[in-house]
């Protein structure tokens, strides 16, 4: 048993914006913020062109970042205070909050994207052909995975989990795996996927949003966010949020920008053929706003995680929607 998810809460946790709980600190003479990225992680892209931009110093905010070696490692640096700001997905705000640290999303960094991706010869050609077949998932936590379990549940009589073998990969091991055929399709990470399809050796079967569509889901899902302290700077998390906003803005229409980003090793992408793919699929995963509505999306997507895995696999038995605040928008 599982407890049920309940709307009702919805606007007054925003209206509330759990601002109530957050302490402050002593206001500096420039807003000062410190962030952790994940090596290879896009919060380290946007940063780079807030830096390169000076959108920063256009805003009178001071960034402190540092790079940790993998998402494990923010996550550390966020509870111990050694960062202020990271990027991380709504299970773990709720499971952070759960273990009594003060800690909210205060804006939406990226949308649910991506598919499931086979071969361009590939016999597999809807998500029915599936069954039977061997799936490379990077956990079986995979929201994309959970969404295709539910999808395949209702459209085509089976489950992918039990009626397909699901085996655990790597995402930048899945094209490997595909070419030897030990596996005949793969939900790789977005970036990854980008890169398989733009090769033209690779098809997309469906993407993360048609799944989305078919289970009557709100397409548009984020399930990245900016998870700050309650103790950081309230001036300098909304100077932030701004600068993201403004970088990502120039970020999509600046294509010196992308090979430079390469340049400073940002991201490691051997045949840069692939960048226009990646930098479009990036732009298709960037969020519209922060609303009721976005937050409503992300709250129908984790009751039907729930649905079609239980709590024990989702990680969380409901979606507390305190952990949200909508009141540092810019």
């Amino acid at each position: 048993m599982f407890r049920s998810l309940l709307l009702s809460p919805l606007l007054g946790a925003l209206l509330l914006g759990g601002t109530g709980q957050a302490g402050t600190v002593q206001q500096a003479t420039s807003p000062t913020l410190s962030v952790g990225l994940q090596a290879g992680g896009t919060l380290s892209w946007v940063l780079f062109a807030i830096q390169r931009y000076g959108t920063d110093t256009q805003l009178g905010l001071k960034i402190n970042s540092t790079t940790y070696a993998s998402k494990d490692a923010t996550r550390v640096a966020l509870r111990s205070g050694a960062a202020q700001l990271v990027v991380d997905d709504f299970i773990e705000v709720n499971l952070l909050r759960q273990k009594g640290f003060g800690v909210r999303a205060i804006y939406p960094f990226s949308l649910l994207t991506g598919g499931v991706v086979v071969p361009a010869s590939s016999p597999v050609h809807s998500v029915s052909d599936l069954r039977g077949q061997t799936l490379g998932a990077t956990s079986l936590t995979d929201k994309t995975l959970l969404l295709l379990r539910a999808y395949t549940r209702a459209k085509a009589g089976f489950d992918v989990q039990n009626d397909a073998k699901v085996v655990a990969v790597s995402s930048p091991l899945m094209e490997q795996f595909m070419q030897k055929g030990e596996i005949q399709a793969s939900i790789p990470l977005w970036h990854h996927g980008a890169r398989m399809i733009g090769s033209g050796k690779y098809r997309e079967l469906i993407s993360s949003r048609e799944l989305l569509r078919g289970l009557n889901l709100p397409q548009n899902v984020p399930q990245l966010y900016l998870i700050a302290r309650n103790d950081a700077d309230p001036a300098a998390l909304k100077l932030f949020v701004k600068a993201v906003k403004l970088a990502e803005d120039r970020m999509k229409t600046d294509p010196a920008f992308w090979p430079a980003m390469l340049d400073a090793n940002l991201y490691a992408l051997p045949d840069r053929s692939q960048l226009p793919a990646v930098r479009a699929q990036w732009v298709a995963g960037l969020p519209k706003g922060w609303s009721a509505r976005d937050l409503n999306a992300t709250l129908l997507l984790t009751r039907k995680m729930i649905g079609v895995a239980g709590p024990e696999v989702v990680g969380i038995d409901r979606l507390d929607t305190r952990a949200f605040d909508t009141q540092l928008i810019p």
